[in-house]
């Protein structure tokens, strides 16, 4: 599904897609998300970009983990991404009538123009 949010004032990014099989997946919009802070030194220089990250999402909804896969550039926005993923907040998955652990990827585009 597409998530299209507009960057929020403050310079927040765009929260881009939800990559994958969405049917395989289930519904993997988080329920709570927090934005990552644009860092400073790329806001003063310009300087646009994006993260790819793996999720983990626990059984309770909770994100468990989160591995960076690709940013551009290389490390400006990781730290920041991975502080506010691990905030979000997902619907629990139910297999069998169980909760289940789950991961998924997405990209979160830091974009001064949008």
């Amino acid at each position: 599904p597409d998530i299209d949010l507009p960057t929020i004032a403050g310079g927040g990014p765009f929260l881009g897609n939800w990559e994958g099989n969405p049917l395989a997946e289930g519904d993997v919009l988080p329920i709570v998300r927090i934005n990552p802070q644009w860092p400073r030194e790329a806001l003063v220089e310009g300087i646009e970009g994006y993260v790819i990250v793996e999720v983990t999402i626990a059984a309770d909804g909770s994100v468990r983990g989160v591995v960076v896969m690709e940013s551009v550039p290389r490390r400006l926005f990781d730290r920041n991404v991975i502080r506010a993923v691990l905030k979000w907040k997902f619907k629990p998955r139910i297999v069998n009538g169980v909760p289940v652990e789950r991961k998924a990827i997405q990209r979160l585009d830091f974009n001064l123009d949008s």
